[in-house]
């Protein structure tokens, strides 16, 4: 078996619905049920992949058997066999969320638990942090934080609709967290240069008791209608209004790919690569509302070695 690593870093709002409506949200996004944390589900992520690989075509080695080899065949039609796939994806869990803060903008929340899951992805990869080996989980009490950065630590932080003391000094292990996923999100490409330093001073842990309400409090909503269909001359609303949900942009998340053998091959890690990222990342579509300009990621895959 190949084990993989993807990451994935909002470009737009990104909206992977749930089932059901969510209080005053008609289209909630996902969520874990046991933390609230946002999540795409895998069954969401691998459906966008092989969109995405069969969008690439032919021309990029996505024939209708590499499709079927990697993603598994199409829905079958009567007295047909199906196959799953080699390819096995894990639910994209959350990293680091963006969250408003009275300094600087916006900075970066990650918890223990998000980070924690991290580390855990990480064991299974050939391949190992940047900095050598995985960094410490760093934990801090429940409605406290800690910071990678100068700029935030040794006073209160209005982080979303919270106030959290950040405590001093910088948590060395938040830095080198920080700069692992700066480095493996972006790999070192130019045009991400600003928001890979960003990350690296300005991304906060958070404790227990504050994450789960900026996960609640930081996503995005918004109000849409359905106009009549008979033709833009009669602008009137059919439907609504109703309230979607959103991941806003530059949320990171993280997911567990595998890839069995057989049938699975190089070949198909190669081409996995040049579809989500090898050098640098790439764009793909994820979740609902594409006519909506929503959904764009930018994923990058790591792992993979022979």
């Amino acid at each position: 078996m190949t084990e993989l690593l993807l990451y994935l870093y909002a470009e737009s709002p990104v909206h992977a619905g749930a089932a059901d409506s969510l209080g005053a949200l008609d289209l909630p996004i996902q969520r874990e049920a046991t933390t609230g944390y946002p999540v795409v589900w895998g069954q969401s992520l691998k459906g966008a992949l092989r969109q995405a690989a069969r969008d690439a075509g032919p021309a990029a080695g996505w024939d209708p058997r590499a499709l079927a080899t990697v993603f598994g065949s199409e829905l079958p039609q009567p007295g047909e066999e199906s196959s799953a796939g080699a390819l096995s994806v894990g639910d994209a869990q959350l990293v680091a969320m963006p969250v408003p803060t009275l300094q600087k903008t916006y900075a970066w929340a990650a918890s223990s638990v998000t980070l924690g899951r991290l580390a855990r992805k990480y064991r299974t990869l050939s391949l190992p942090p940047a900095n050598g080996g995985v960094p410490r989980v760093p934990t801090v009490p429940a409605e406290a934080g800690a910071a990678a950065g100068e700029d935030w630590v040794g006073g209160d932080q209005v982080i979303g609709p919270c106030v959290v003391g950040v405590r001093s000094p910088v948590d060395a292990d938040l830095q080198a967290w920080a700069a692992t996923v700066a480095d493996h999100l972006f790999g070192g490409d130019q045009l991400f240069g600003f928001f890979a330093g960003k990350l690296r001073s300005d991304l906060l842990l958070v404790g227990d008791d504050v994450m789960p309400v900026l996960v609640r409090e930081c996503t995005e909503s918004a109000a849409r209608v359905q106009l009549h269909p008979d033709g833009p001359e009669r602008k009137t609303v059919q439907n609504g209004p109703f309230y979607s949900e959103y991941l806003p942009a530059e949320t990171v998340l993280a997911a567990s790919l595998t890839l069995r053998r057989p049938p699975a091959g190089a070949q198909d890690v190669t081409r996995l690569r040049e579809l989500l990222g090898g050098e640098q990342p790439a764009l793909v579509r994820l979740g609902g509302d594409e006519t909506l300009g929503k959904g764009l990621v930018w994923t990058r895959l790591l792992g993979g070695a022979a």
